[in-house]
């Protein structure tokens, strides 16, 4: 028992390299968990004060300056 004791502490600190992104994606996840609802709203709120509602969304993507044109 005292020699797998002994190997716990060296394994957790050979496996640091996998523990911090571990870490990370975990933390991206909670992050990603709570912000969305926030940003969803504010997406929404967005674009329906950007554009009038009589104006219909093009389903080709918006108008773009000729070529050579653009500044």
């Amino acid at each position: 028992m005292r020699d797998v004791m002994t190997l716990v502490p060296i394994f957790a600190f050979m496996m640091i390299p996998l523990w911090i992104p571990l870490a990370a994606m975990v933390f991206g996840a909670l992050h990603d968990a709570v912000a969305a609802p926030a940003r969803s709203a504010r997406s929404a709120r967005r674009t329906a004060a950007a554009r009038p509602a009589h104006e219909a969304v093009s389903p080709v993507g918006p108008r773009v300056p000729a070529a050579g044109t653009a500044r």
